[in-house]
């Protein structure tokens, strides 16, 4: 299972940490301080997160950022 993960793109590792969770985009975007339409641009893979908003993904769903990002 970890392999699958590592194995997707960072976009796509962010919605199925949003879905482990069980939190809408609303809720996702609220604890990653930030709208759910920046939210949803960077779920979609449209835009690329700045590092601060990388660091409070990450924070956000409790792991490392480089589990999300890659460095």
């Amino acid at each position: 299972m970890q392999d699958l993960f590592e194995n997707l793109d960072w976009n796509k590792k962010m919605e199925v940490l949003r879905v482990m969770n069980n939190w809408t985009q609303m809720e996702a975007a609220e604890r990653c301080f930030t709208v759910q339409k920046a939210y949803w641009s960077w779920e979609a893979g449209k835009v690329y997160p700045r590092k601060n908003s990388r660091r409070a993904i990450a924070r956000a769903f409790s792991v490392k950022e480089e589990e999300i990002f890659k460095a």
